[in-house]
């Protein structure tokens, strides 16, 4: 019994040595490009799961490849990433990829670096395609970054995009873009996943995606591309600049957001999931949403202005069943929504648009507000034209609530005697001039306020 009173507290002093030298080792380590490593490469192939790699200002030619690791890639302001014609290629779908940034199987984040793609796409010695960073099964968080010149010098037959996520294995990725600059791109954001399910969750927001104006090449643009497998939320962008104005491309339109179930034409469709897409701003793009085949998805709070030239120059174009479409207001287009069904041009190939809400849109010198097709159905309420009649207002008795802005948390509550009983009161609190105010209707009976204990 002694024995085992004695030798117990050795072992139980071993395991927390143990114990807090894994603690030490999980620590994050800062991994500083250049002062440190002399490449970013350098500093990745150097640097432990959940390390930070910072990178100071300056021009950096040389490729990344970021393969099963969890790191945080931060540039300093000036910290840029240029494409080269020496970059090396991987293997894509039946093409080669050329990636400024490529990064498989890992969990990463991205921040406040510029990428350059120089305008490159179709100057390689193997034909293939321009990408700035790669996202291969891969979960990212990509914030406050820009992203110029993928494309070519002379508009013509090459793909070009600026960030491409793929989800193509067991599991969800995840992928947030927020806060970046996309110009001058053919694509700004693409995102693919497995037909059959939703591998892929993103979210986009806060971005600036400029398009490189009416072209005529062979490829069509768009600002964001999404396909098979992948719904999420796109919010608060403001995406302008993609048209198309050739005659060689099969499918001569280009589109701000477009939402597809896939490449070609059925039976090779697969599933789109549903997106929100809330509280963007479009200017100036030949078609500004396409979804096709977007059942369920929600389209809310958007601002549309003008299109630009191009065949079918519209705000909105919907196939899919139960759609959602409210509170936009379109301005200045030859037509605001169509709810594709017997379309004119494509027939039913697209599928068409099954009990669509379209809900309280606002619609100022556009032609044809709604085109519900033949064979094609949708409820409609609320819909305004200009000129907009002014909200109604409301005038109550009211009594203005105020004390220091320093003492909050406190809550407002009223009785009709000093006595009480008090009840709370749902009032809003705002701040003015350094002080917490509050606006309450006095109706037309006397009524007494007090602030509650917080």
């Amino acid at each position: 019994m002694k024995t085992l009173m004695e030798t117990q507290p050795t072992t139980t002093f071993a395991s927390l040595i143990l114990g807090l030298a894994a603690a030490v080792s999980a620590i994050a380590a800062d991994l500083k490009v250049p002062a440190a490593y002399p490449t970013i490469q350098a500093a990745v192939d150097a640097a432990q799961s959940n390390d930070n790699i910072h990178i100071s200002p300056g021009v950096y030619t040389g490729q990344v490849q970021i393969i099963s690791k969890k790191l945080t890639l931060i540039g300093q302001p000036g910290a840029i990433l240029r494409a080269t014609t020496n970059m090396s290629s991987i293997p894509g779908n039946n093409r080669l990829l050329f990636p400024m940034m490529n990064i498989e199987f890992s969990e990463v984040m991205v921040r406040g670096l510029t990428f350059e793609g120089e305008r490159l796409a179709g100057r390689f010695v193997a034909p293939g395609e321009l990408k700035g960073v790669l996202l291969q099964q891969s979960s990212a968080n990509v914030e406050n970054c820009v992203f110029y010149g993928f494309r070519e010098s002379t508009p013509g037959a090459e793909y070009a995009n600026a960030l491409n996520a793929t989800g193509f294995a067991d599991g969800t990725v995840n992928v947030r873009v927020a806060g970046c600059t996309f110009a001058d791109n053919y694509l700004g954001i693409f995102f693919v996943g497995v037909p059959n399910r939703q591998s892929m969750n993103v979210t986009v927001e806060n971005n600036t995606i400029v398009g490189p104006g009416p072209l005529g090449n062979d490829s069509v643009h768009q600002g964001i591309y999404i396909r098979e497998g992948v719904g999420g939320r796109i919010a608060g962008n403001t995406i302008s600049g993609f048209s198309y104005v050739g005659t060689a491309s099969v499918f001569p339109i280009s589109q701000g957001i477009l939402a597809s179930n896939g490449a070609n034409f059925p039976p090779d469709f697969g599933i789109l999931q549903p997106l929100l897409i809330e509280g963007n701003t479009f200017r100036d793009n030949q078609e500004h949403i396409a979804l096709v085949k977007a059942d369920n998805s929600v389209i809310r709070n958007n601002r549309f202005q003008g299109t630009a030239p191009g065949i079918l120059p519209l705000g909105l174009a919907v196939t899919g069943t139960n759609v959602a479409i409210a509170n936009n207001q379109f301005e200045d287009m030859p037509e605001g929504i169509r709810l594709l069904g017997n379309d004119p041009i494509f027939g039913t190939v697209l599928g068409k648009a099954e009990a669509a809400l379209v809900a309280s849109n606002r619609f100022c010198n556009v032609t044809t507000p709604i085109n519900v097709q033949t064979l094609a159905s949708a409820m409609e309420t609320g819909t305004l034209r200009c000129p907009f009649m002014p909200p109604a207002l409301e005038i109550v008795p009211a009594v203005i609530l105020s004390w220091p802005g320093a003492d909050d948390g406190w809550t407002i509550e009223s009785a009709t005697t000093v006595d009480g009983p008090w009840t709370a009161s749902d009032a809003t609190i705002f701040t003015q001039s350094g002080r917490l105010n509050s606006a309450l209707p006095t109706e037309v009976e006397r009524r007494f306020f007090r602030l509650g204990n917080p």
